[in-house]
């Protein structure tokens, strides 16, 4: 029987033409193998017609493949994967054709070929067909020779220089683990990687990865920070040194670090960009800057961590970025024809929505005005749009758009904005995410733009790719988020920068009034905790402190629970969280209700509603929670509480605290009795409907729309 094996490192790139070929060979009596490096499931199939199996998973290669295939590269990869696998041995061995259906498989299957000298080695179906038929009409040809049989004798050398770089690299990795556990093996290591002479780039970058590595291993990790940084600045190549860092910053991740040279990074890949700049090489510069998004705007340094350089130091946070010619180049004002012109007064105003899937903070103030007879309202949601959504995604396309001035790219975002920004009057865009840099990318004319920034976007790129010359309004839901972002894009500080009024989300509170149950004075209610920057384990030292003075306090979680998976940083995080939850519910202390769509009911069974966060825009569960009279209380969240636009300045002094300590001061003053709770529960929800309820705030979005010379008026 005619055997063949294919080799894919991932899915194929015509599921249906692979099909069918496969179909066709097996009804030709051929026997197909298909190896996969991706599931096998990815490898659709007749049934019947070709077995597909999947490679062994990395985790089950032994001990010292595993050590090279983190640094392998791509092909390397999927042959250390294969070579382990007793399958693909056996079908080689007997096979007549063994195919490499896409690039990353080409390594595999010439060392498959150099193995079993007698099948064809070819790249493609359409090449493997043409073997097959080859051995159909001259099938002596293929009849091996003496010297054709086993293995070629350059196998048996390989396989020896293998062993004997293992046990090169296993003795080093001895030795120097050896010499960095001793403090002056350390300080002699670094002298000889940092100061002496005639050390290439290269070779200093290899021997210096292999040191920090070690020292992380010895849990020196400041040291190994240090060295890294120290490595760099002796680099003489720009480039190295950006691929160094760039690498640095990865390991520091990967480890579930928060790496102190982000900054440094950053500034050596941006002097990549500017020297590309330089030489008119704008795709170049383009892949620098992109690259420059996961150092400084990375989901684990702002997201999964209770901390953030940015917030410690906005300006020379982002200075690399600010000062540099292609972050500069970005940054500059287009311009538009007109400016926006006044609202209409001899017909409806037209007023665009614009959204990219989330409008989760949008249906009330969308149906207010769809419901006015002064306002003509449309809603595009870009999401909906299969065919060109795929636009939203692709940033670094954006930047090279930015730094040219024109692109292709730029010519099909024009296309597919330009119509709805030419009906509107005003376009109110959702979110300040790729999709309100991309609007930003077409001169608006006449047209009023307003795009709204919660709080997730400050953390972000975007504002940073916003024209904010096409920008009209930048509307912020709170003083403390608005603060913050001035200094985050110190360009909205200077003349020609867009209005940037304070308007609050659009809340129905009065919804939430029920009476409550007296056993529910005890009872501290958290809602909405998926996000580390909730910090639902802030609560539990709260819950901690209470139930030392008084075990009747119990803690009710509403919502789904915190994701472990996106980086290292969440699932160290969410280890602790889920410690000491099942802890503090073996105890009766702590209650999950899990997500629900009836949040004023369960409201009703909470006394105090507690915020835990270490950053938010607008706590809409806090205002939620003080509405249905509970006790608030609300941390002074640690990303704005040294500056002095804090929480203090969106809610009464009072309600606010430091520490754990200080919140169950205050629990435990305001629930000491039934009447004081319940009075101090009146007043928190009079407030709350006084100032955030959407029959007082639809009158500033009122004024936001109608009147575009003015801001809405400020809060008493």
């Amino acid at each position: 029987m005619t055997e063949v094996l294919i080799v894919s490192a991932g899915a194929p790139g015509r599921p249906s033409v692979f099909a069918d070929t496969v179909t066709r060979l097996h009804a030709d009596g051929v026997r197909v193998t298909v190896a996969a490096g991706c599931a096998a499931e990815k490898i659709t199939v007749a049934d019947g017609v070709a077995e597909v199996f999947a490679l062994p998973a990395v985790a089950t290669l032994p001990r010292g493949d595993r050590s090279e295939y983190k640094e392998a590269v791509r092909g390397r990869k999927l042959w250390l994967r294969a070579r382990n696998d007793p399958r693909v041995r056996r079908r080689a061995a007997t096979a007549d054709v063994i195919v490499a259906l896409d690039p990353g498989a080409v390594h595999t299957v010439w060392h498959l070929a150099r193995r079993h000298r007698t099948a064809d080695a070819v790249v493609g179906l359409a090449p493997a067909l043409a073997a097959l038929a080859d051995r159909a009409t001259a099938p002596t040809r293929h009849t091996p020779g003496l010297l054709r049989r086993g293995a070629h004798p350059a196998v048996a050398v390989d396989a020896m220089n293998e062993r004997m770089q293992r046990l090169t690299r296993k003795v080093v990795r001895r030795t120097t683990r050896l010499v960095l556990s001793d403090p002056r093996g350390r300080r002699a290591w670094q002298a000889a990687l940092l100061t002496v002479p005639g050390i290439s780039d290269a070779k200093r970058r290899r021997l210096g990865r292999r040191g920090a590595k070690v020292l992380d291993s010895l849990n020196l990790h400041t040291e190994a920070s240090a060295a890294r940084l120290a490595i760099a600045q002796r680099m003489r190549d720009p480039a190295t040194r950006a691929e160094w860092l760039s690498t640095a910053v990865t390991d520091e991740l990967a480890a579930g670090r928060i790496p102190a040279f982000l900054s440094e990074a950053a500034a050596a890949e941006l002097v990549r960009a500017d020297r590309a700049l330089a030489a008119n090489d704008v795709p170049g510069a383009a892949e620098s800057v992109a690259r420059v998004i996961p150092l400084l705007f990375h989901r684990a340094v702002h997201f999964d961590s209770l901390t953030s350089p940015m917030t410690q130091d906005p300006a020379g946070f982002l200075a690399p970025l600010h000062r540099s010619v292609a972050g500069r180049r970005i940054a500059e004002p287009r311009g538009r024809r007109t400016p926006a012109a006044e609202p209409p007064t001899d017909r409806p105003h037209r007023l665009l929505f614009l959204t990219r899937g989330n409008d989760n903070f949008l249906g009330e103030i969308r149906e207010r005005y769809r419901n006015q007879p002064g306002f003509d309202v449309r809603h595009v949601d870009l999401a909906a749009d299969p065919t060109r959504a795929p636009l939203t995604q692709q940033t670094s396309s954006l930047i090279e758009h930015l730094l040219a001035g024109h692109s292709a790219y730029g010519d099909a975002v024009r296309e597919w904005f330009a119509p709805q920004v030419e009906w509107a009057d005003t376009v109110f865009v959702e979110w300040c995410l790729a999709h309100a840099a991309m609007l930003t990318t077409v001169d608006p004319g006449p047209t009023r733009i307003i795009v709204r920034l919660h709080s997730y976007e400050a953390f972000t790129v975007f504002p940073h790719l916003l024209d904010l010359s096409r920008v009209d309004d930048l509307v912020f839901v709170s003083e403390p988020l608005r603060d913050f972002v001035m200094d985050v894009v110190p360009r909205l500080r200077e003349p020609g920068a867009p209005r940037t009024p304070v308007v609050s989300n659009a809340i129905p509170l009065d919804r939430y009034r029920r009476p409550k149950h007296p056993d529910a004075r005890f009872s501290v209610g958290l809602i909405g905790s998926t996000a580390i920057a909730k910090d639902p384990r802030w609560a539990f030292e709260v819950l901690r402190e209470l139930r030392r003075r008084d075990d009747r306090y119990r803690l009710m979680l509403i919502g789904k629970d915190i994701d472990g998976t996106p980086t290292p940083q969440t699932a160290a995080y969410h280890r602790a969280y889920a410690e000491e939850l099942a802890d503090l519910e073996a105890q009766g202390a702590a209650r999950r209700l899990g997500h629900t769509r009836d949040v004023a009911g369960a409201l009703a069974q909470v006394g105090v509603i507690l915020s835990s966060s270490v950053r938010e825009g607008f706590p809409l569960a806090l205002a939620e929670g003080a509405a249905s009279g509970a006790v608030p209380v609300v941390r002074n969240w640690p990303f704005f509480a040294g500056r002095p636009v804090n929480p203090r300045s969106i809610f009464p002094a009072d309600w606010v605290v430091d520490t754990p300590a200080q919140a169950a001061d205050r629990i435990i003053a305001h629930t000491a009795t039934e009447e004081v709770w319940r009075k101090t529960g009146e007043a928190a929800a009079e407030h709350a409907l006084i100032n955030w309820d959407w029959s007082v705030t639809q009158a500033e979005y009122d004024r936001l729309f109608q009147q575009p010379g003015a801001a809405p008026a400020p809060k008493a």
